[in-house]
């Protein structure tokens, strides 16, 4: 492993640690430790409000411990509520993987 991998998978250690931002959440009946963040949604929209009764959330978190990687449309749970994934993407070892669910308005 080069000396920059080594770094990157140092950062991720910290970053997903329980103890400095990651916490620990339900996906697919397995507990994995992960960023939920529902803010990310509003800073790329430049913190527009639409009239959609959609609430979206991103998922960060290490791609191995993350179930099998799938396509826009499908299904995943987060704390047992059923979600679905518009995108999926991965990078150096991190999926960041945006989930809509409909709400009732």
């Amino acid at each position: 492993m080069s000396a920059f991998q080594d770094m990157v998978k140092k950062d991720l250690d910290i970053f997903f640690n329980p103890d400095e931002f990651g916490e620990e959440h339900n996906i697919d009946g397995k507990m994995v430790v992960c960023v939920v963040d529902d803010q990310t949604y509003w800073d790329r929209k430049n913190g527009a409000e639409f009239a959609i009764a959609q609430s979206t959330v991103f998922l960060f978190a290490q791609s191995k411990d993350l179930p099998t990687r799938r396509e826009p449309g499908e299904e995943l749970r987060l704390d047992g509520v059923p979600y679905t994934i518009e995108t999926w993407d991965e990078d150096m070892g991190v999926s960041s993987v945006s989930l809509f669910i409909s709400v009732n308005v």
